[in-house]
């Protein structure tokens, strides 16, 4: 399985991070890409279609081009932006499930969960978890750790919480029956080279070794 994130599509909104720009894709360039996923998995290739931070461009502009073409997405939303006009409402969400999309957990305030404490975690995964179930009227079972950033502590929590699904952003293939899920998050930036190995799963062994090794660490070691 190739997981393909997306952040925001258009133009970034005053709210946006610098950092985060360059995830970013105009609306031409990503109609182009989900309709060369389209085709691609009308081939065959399991290809699963994730967006982060919960900006209303998922439901404005991305929702509307996935269905055009007949694709599906799973929206990661944070909890503490849901009163913001430039991000997902309540109202937005449950849009969003009307269309045939799939609603995750991305946190309550888009912090770094290795450097909080537990009550500050708790807050970002359980509290968060239970407001987005009584907003989409379903369980929360998928989550998308913020900045993919992870160590041995934040998956032990998540599983504990009871997460069946956990995406990172560690890049290339994902075993779709495992609890942990890495993905890419395409760049405005990335070339056309670069966009065709990611979509076919494609990687240099000693760089695949290299990822899979980290992600063991960070996951096991203190």
């Amino acid at each position: 399985m190739i997981g393909i994130n997306f952040h925001g599509i258009g133009t970034p909104h005053g709210r946006v991070p610098a950092d985060e720009v360059p995830y970013w894709l105009d609306e031409p360039a990503f109609a182009g890409l989900v309709a060369r996923i389209a085709a691609l998995r009308s081939a065959g290739q399991d290809i699963r279609i994730t967006f982060d931070d919960g900006n209303l461009s998922d439901l404005a502009i991305a929702a509307p081009i996935l269905n055009a073409h007949g694709l599906k997405g799973e929206f990661f939303v944070l909890t503490g932006r849901l009163d913001d006009p430039d991000y997902l409402s309540p109202q937005g969400i449950q849009a969003l499930l009307a269309m045939g999309h799939a609603i995750g957990l991305h946190g309550r305030d888009h912090v770094d969960w290795r450097k909080v404490d537990g009550a500050t975690l708790i807050a970002e995964t359980r509290d968060a978890r239970q407001r987005l179930a009584a907003i989409t009227g379903t369980v929360i079972d998928s989550v998308a750790i913020p900045f993919g950033a992870y160590d041995r502590r934040v998956i032990r929590h998540l599983r504990q919480e009871g997460f069946a699904a956990i995406h990172t952003s560690d890049g290339g293939v994902a075993n779709a029956r495992a609890r942990v899920r890495p993905r890419t998050s395409l760049r405005q930036d990335m070339d056309a080279a670069t966009l065709d190995a990611i979509l076919a799963g494609r990687s240099p062994p000693m760089k695949t070794l290299r990822r899979r090794l980290s992600m063991l660490l960070r996951q096991h070691v203190k």
